[in-house]
């Protein structure tokens, strides 16, 4: 092999590790610029916008806490696709004047990507009792599954909930 070839050789060697450094240099920057403790914060400050939508009973603002495909499912009702039929749900919730619903997470874990967040947690609802006019309060679980959208806002994409034992709050 001639110098010059050899040379050449080195050249695209050394071009091919600086490459290589800078993608790897690239990809560690961005995933120490994503602060999970921020999206934690994210979540957890939503949360309590999102009671205080339930408790003023608009079901616009209700919705608004979705994606626009998001998938609520609750027992006893078919699941709940997209905002639109989120809101009605939730107009029709709030036809019951004995209704009412908090919820609190008890964790809520982000990917190190960054890009999806699941928020476990204790819900309690009321609702008058059909039969005795009676409010009837439940409690449980639920676990809801949150992404950024376009606009950097997190929303609910998953939002499962199931009744039972729970510290509800």
């Amino acid at each position: 092999m001639s110098a010059r070839a050899t040379m050449h050789a080195c050249l695209i060697a050394l071009t091919l590790g600086a490459v290589m450094i800078a993608g790897c240099t690239s990809r560690a920057e961005m995933k120490a610029s994503i602060d999970t403790a921020k999206i934690v914060d994210s979540i957890k400050s939503d949360e309590v916008h999102w009671n205080a939508d339930y408790k003023s009973g608009d079901a616009a603002k209700v919705a608004a806490h979705y994606a626009p495909d998001a998938v609520v499912m609750s027992p006893g009702y078919a699941a709940t696709v997209g905002t639109a039929a989120i809101k009605a749900a939730n107009e029709q919730a709030f036809s019951d004047p004995k209704y009412g619903i908090t919820f609190s997470s008890d964790r809520v874990d982000v990917a190190a990507s960054g890009d999806l967040a699941v928020a476990h947690g204790a819900y309690k609802e009321t609702t008058t009792d059909p039969k005795t006019g009676a409010a009837v309060t439940a409690a449980g679980s639920y676990v809801t599954v949150y992404k950024p959208g376009a606009d950097g806002v997190w929303r609910a994409v998953w939002d499962i909930n199931t009744p039972g034992a729970s510290n509800a709050p």
